[in-house]
């Protein structure tokens, strides 16, 4: 594991001389009882220090290997009034687009949810009407409870963080465990600060907090890491709004990263059946 230094903005091994010694060769020679090559060891393994922004990079590479998922979720809305779960079926395309398609006890289609490009759709199966904009805003808050906004929050449910490319890293340090790095950066373009919680040996986001005015305004756990062709994705995906006292969780089935996505996935008409278009 690495140490921080804030002054520098580096992190430095604990392990000198012969225990990185030995941890090397136990890397090696698991490697070889495996089967599996050297250069599968995590790279930061080998390295004396590492920085932040290192970090950071790792961050931005992992986030531009997932380009789409397709997966049924059970959706959990928590709020002081109400706990309701739903089955759905989510559908994302890089940054922008969502798809989200919600049934009922008994499979029937309950409505298509959809935010491309920040422009919002809402079919009602049962009426057969087609929702747009600030309609759909409202909409969703009296049917779940809560608001989304997923201009900001999109990124979160595909195991990203959101507006990392403004973030300028202030202060760094590893845990008193030596589990995590907790990264604060401030948002140069919003202000306000990110508070990032790391796996040190996977260098994979496990918590995230958003803080505005000295005030948490969101707060994101990634949980339940399972490969998934050469990507490591969050079965479990929750975030949290504490003014507010609200919670969305996201638990997903059997996930399938970067299918091509058809841009008719994201069209709706009043005449459109609720169905998982697009859902393999």
């Amino acid at each position: 594991m690495k140490k921080l230094k804030n002054s520098s903005n580096k992190v430095t091994s604990p392990l000198q001389g012969c225990c990185r010694f030995f941890l090397l060769v136990y890397f090696l020679l698991l490697g070889v009882g495996c089967q599996t090559p050297a250069d599968k060891v995590p790279p930061h393994y080998l390295k004396d220090t590492i920085s932040s922004d290192y970090i950071l990079n790792r961050l931005l590479n992992r986030a531009n290997k997932i380009r789409s998922v397709k997966s049924f979720t059970r959706t959990t809305f928590i709020s002081k009034k109400l706990k309701q779960s739903f089955r759905q079926a989510l559908i994302i395309k890089t940054n922008s687009s969502i798809r989200v398609d919600t049934y009922g006890a008994f499979g029937q289609a309950m409505g298509v949810f959809i935010s491309d490009a920040g422009s919002l759709q809402f079919l009602d199966p049962s009426k057969g009407r087609l929702y747009s904009g600030s309609e759909v805003e409202s909409l969703m808050r009296k049917m779940l409870g809560t608001h989304i906004d997923f201009r900001e929050h999109l990124r979160v449910f595909i195991g990203h963080i959101p507006r990392i490319e403004f973030l300028k890293v202030e202060k760094s340090k590893i845990n008193s465990d030596q589990t995590q790095y907790i990264i604060k950066a401030k948002d140069l373009k919003r202000g306000g600060y990110v508070q990032m919680h790391i796996d040190a040996m996977t260098l994979l986001p496990l918590k995230m907090i958003q803080m505005e005015f000295g005030r948490k305004q969101y707060l994101v756990h990634w949980q339940e890491y399972k490969k998934i062709g050469e990507v490591d994705w969050p079965h479990l995906i929750t975030l949290e709004f504490p003014e507010r006292q609200e919670t969305l969780r996201i638990q997903y089935k059997n996930p399938i990263l970067n299918q091509k996505i058809s841009p008719e996935t994201f069209q709706l008409m009043p005449s459109t059946p609720s169905v998982t278009k697009g859902v393999g």
